[in-house]
């Protein structure tokens, strides 16, 4: 069945700011309420999943989980189990979910799953509660799914340093930069210099009613645009072009509703994330300063993320990329194969 629940108040006002009711209802008779056979098979096949829910603040905060294929279990339409591993036992996610159930409540998170060589990808949110583990090393969530969606792949066309390009010229990772300072609520020259090379990070938001969205953004290298920490905005301040999409604007709508969010940049090259959290407003392109319209050219607004929280994630993420380096080869040879037989 089709979900025919309401969308968010903050949802109507972007959706009648902009003029999108019509393609974002559109977008709405997508979304279901269980995960699909289509949406099961696709988790199936996922090396990496971006895990949302509440840091500090009831801010949102994310990490990038990776596995082997189909390491997100869904034993049936209404369920993912999600692994973490007990080295991201201190990170602000880990110890919101926890914080929240110990008082009593289930967190609603979100998980966003991406096939980078198609972009594909589909977003599964739902309430989670820790299951008993057999092993010290592994936190296991149980979250029961209450909306499940795939986005549309044409707005969004990156080609990625380390896992699309230049993956063969790649020089094995060594160890990770360091890129917070010792004051983690505030963006440092080594983080500034990182964000401005990266192509994709993840959105991640909440609603008023405490339910964490995720939403993938991309660009060309320099699109994420930083504002080094002074006497206004000691934290300092990122930049988010947000170009034409879908029209549904839950992250927009989420935005307008709370004025939290956070960013999960991942450096695959690197091998590294990070994710920074903060107040977060919607600018009108056209109030932007001159030299801002010009380094956000082609946006329609921007997202200005006041920093208060940056958390950096290291991981070996090798088997994972790997995989999906190799399976970027055979849909592109699939693809050149089908294009040949063609008359």
């Amino acid at each position: 069945m089709h979900v025919e629940s309401g969308i968010s108040q903050g949802q109507q006002e972007a959706r009648t700011r902009w003029g999108t009711h019509e393609s974002g209802a559109e977008f709405d008779r997508k979304k279901r309420p269980f995960l699909t056979e289509e949406a099961r098979e696709f988790i199936a096949q996922q090396v990496m999943c971006v895990i949302v829910g509440p840091g500090p603040e009831q801010r949102p905060h994310a990490l990038l989980l990776v596995g082997p294929p189909g390491f997100i279990e869904v034993p049936d339409e209404f369920t993912c189990l999600i692994p973490i591993d007990q080295c991201y036992e201190t990170s602000s996610l880990v110890r919101g979910v926890c914080a929240a159930l110990t008082s009593g409540t289930h967190p609603r998170l979100a998980l966003c799953f991406l096939q980078h060589v198609t972009r594909q990808r589909i977003c599964v949110q739902g309430e989670v509660e820790i299951l008993p583990s057999h092993s010290p090393e592994v936190l296991w969530l149980r979250m029961r799914v209450s909306l499940a969606f795939f986005h549309c792949p044409r707005y969004i066309r990156t080609r990625v340093t380390g896992l699309h390009r230049d993956a063969e010229n790649m020089p094995a990772v060594t160890a990770a930069p360091r890129l917070i300072s010792p004051q983690p609520e505030r963006l440092s020259e080594a983080a500034c210099e990182f964000l401005t090379r990266q192509v994709l990070c993840y959105l991640c938001t909440v609603d008023q009613h405490g339910q964490y969205a995720v939403n993938h953004r991309g660009g060309a290298a320099g699109y994420l645009v930083t504002m080094a920490p002074d006497r206004l905005t000691p934290g300092g301040v990122v930049l988010l072009p947000d170009y034409a999409g879908n029209g549904a604007f839950e992250a927009i709508g989420n935005i307008l509703e709370t004025g939290k969010a956070a960013l999960l940049v991942p450096g695959y090259a690197e091998e590294v994330a990070l994710c920074i959290a903060g107040d977060a407003v919607v600018v009108e392109f056209g109030l932007l300063p001159a030299f801002l319209r010009e380094k956000c050219r082609g946006a329609q607004r921007v997202i200005a993320l006041t920093v208060q929280h940056v958390e950096q994630q290291n991981g070996d993420w090798s088997d994972a990329l790997a995989y999906e380096r190799a399976r970027a080869k055979v849909i592109e040879e699939a693809r050149r194969a089908a294009q040949s037989c063609q008359p």
